[in-house]
C-alpha cells in the first residue's frame, strides 16, 4: 500500500530540472550550470551580437575540455597562486561584495576553489598554446594553426552535443 501511495506521490509531483546536460566529452558531461558559471564569471567572453550565447560559450567549453586533456598530457609549468588569487578577487571585485559574489557561487553551484581550478587550468592552457604555438608570430596564422589544432581534437575526441538551440521567437514550435 505504501507503494502505491508513494507511486502516486512521486507521479503527481512537478518535475524541477535542476540542470541539465548540454554535452558529453570523452564520457565528461558539460552542464547548463558550467555554460551559466562561465558566462556570470566572465570565463568564457561572449562576443557581442552573439545569437546563441549558450551554443557559443558551450562550444568554447568543449574545446577547452579537450586542450585540457592535452595540457594534462605535457605537463606545463604550475601558474603562480597569486596570480590566480589576483584573478578570482577581480572576479569578486566585479560582484561588487564578498555576499554578492557568494551569492553568484551559489546560485551556480561553484565553489571558490572550484573557481581556483577554473583559472589554473585557464592559464596552465594559455601556457601550453604559447609554447606550443608562441613561434607563430602573425595572430592571423597563429588562430588559424589554433582552430586547426582544435578541429584536430575533436576528430579524434568523442563529443557528444545534447544542446539544442530554443526555438526562433514567433516560432510555432
Amino acid at each position: 500500500m505504501l507503494a502505491v501511495l508513494l507511486a502516486v506521490f512521486v507521479a503527481a509531483a512537478p518535475a524541477d530540472v535542476i540542470d541539465r546536460i548540454l554535452a558529453v566529452v570523452n564520457g565528461q558531461p558539460i552542464t547548463l550550470s558550467d555554460v551559466d558559471a562561465a558566462r556570470r564569471f566572465r570565463l568564457v567572453e561572449v562576443p557581442p551580437g552573439t545569437a546563441d550565447p549558450t551554443a557559443y560559450v558551450l562550444d568554447r567549453l568543449i574545446d577547452r575540455s579537450l586542450m585540457l586533456t592535452e595540457v594534462d598530457r605535457f605537463q606545463p609549468p604550475e601558474p603562480d597562486p597569486i596570480e590566480i588569487t589576483v584573478r578570482v578577487d577581480a572576479m569578486q571585485q566585479r560582484a561588487g561584495s564578498a555576499a554578492a559574489f557568494a551569492q553568484e557561487l551559489a546560485v551556480t553551484g561553484m565553489t571558490r576553489d572550484q573557481l581556483r581550478r577554473f583559472v589554473r587550468d585557464s592559464l596552465r592552457t594559455t601556457t601550453y598554446i604559447n609554447q606550443r604555438f608562441g613561434s607563430i608570430l602573425d595572430p592571423t596564422e597563429r588562430a588559424a594553426a589554433i582552430a586547426a589544432w582544435t578541429a584536430d581534437l575533436r576528430r579524434r575526441a568523442q563529443v557528444t552535443v545534447l544542446y539544442r538551440p530554443p526555438p526562433p521567437r514567433g516560432s510555432s514550435r
